[in-house]
């Protein structure tokens, strides 16, 4: 199986230092090999993601220093 954001993980820690350096603790939306931009909120990033791009995979990420890994299951994959 591919990983469907791998493209957008890789654009992510590409610019990583320098979202760091000037948006710390806020969101970033990326889709595909692009940086599209950083957000207040998640909601606010997604919801920009939805409206430009549709109903197909992008990252809203928090642009932070330290990453917590989280784990979550999906009841529509069957998980």
């Amino acid at each position: 199986m591919t990983d469907i954001l791998a493209t957008e993980l890789k654009t992510y820690e590409r610019h990583r230092e320098e979202l760091l350096g000037a948006a710390e603790g806020k969101f970033v939306l990326i889709h595909e090999a692009e940086v599209v931009g950083v957000y207040e909120s998640q909601m606010d990033a997604i919801a920009e993601g939805y409206r430009r791009f549709g109903n197909v995979p992008f990252l809203v990420k928090q642009i932070v220093k330290i990453e917590i890994p989280l784990n979550f299951s999906s009841h529509h994959l069957g998980l």
